[in-house]
């Protein structure tokens, strides 16, 4: 992981580059109203009026490029948020299949595995090995869609993914 929880430098564009980018238009615009102000002082040439329609757009554009900023750091943001909820899922669940890997008897808790979207513990998880086969289609669809698992299939198959998910052996 690279500093500022950036994982691959396509995921990560350079906010002080954006930044700069966007400074630089603000002052561009500043320096377009000032001309545009001592313009207006001289009213008689024909091309002044068009200034006063360049400065408009260059405002809109400049207010269009801050909003798209402002989106795509909140995107970015929201990526890095799901990138380590993702990471911090598989190490929780990897630890948690290892544990649950040493169990020996059907009737023994099993470490509840988290939801790969929300690192929450998943609903419905089956409490112990037993209780997987016990499971009926809709329960068993829940837990693999929050392990991100396909879910067609007969309900043995699935329960057979569920056991070999969690690393048990019957």
């Amino acid at each position: 992981m690279q500093e500022g929880g950036c994982i691959y430098n396509f995921l990560c564009p350079d906010i002080e580059i954006l930044e700069n980018l966007a400074n630089g238009l603000n002052q561009a615009a500043a320096g377009i109203q000032r001309a545009n102000s001592e313009l207006q002082k001289l009213p008689n040439l024909p091309a002044i009026a068009q200034g006063s329609a360049i400065v408009n757009q260059l405002q809109q554009i400049q207010h269009q490029i801050q909003e798209n900023y402002d989106q795509l750091r909140q995107e970015i943001r929201q990526v890095r948020k799901d990138v380590i909820i993702g990471f911090q899922t598989i190490e929780y669940n990897s630890i948690a299949r290892l544990q649950n890997s040493g169990i020996k008897r059907a009737d023994y808790p099993l470490t509840t595995l988290r939801d790969y979207k929300t690192n929450t513990n998943i609903a419905d998880f089956p409490a112990t090995p037993a209780e997987i086969s016990n499971m009926t289609g809709t329960t068993l669809n829940r837990v693999l869609e929050a392990l991100n698992l396909p879910t067609t299939g007969t309900t043995d198959c699935g329960q057979e993914t569920t056991t070999s998910v969690l690393c048990w052996a019957a």
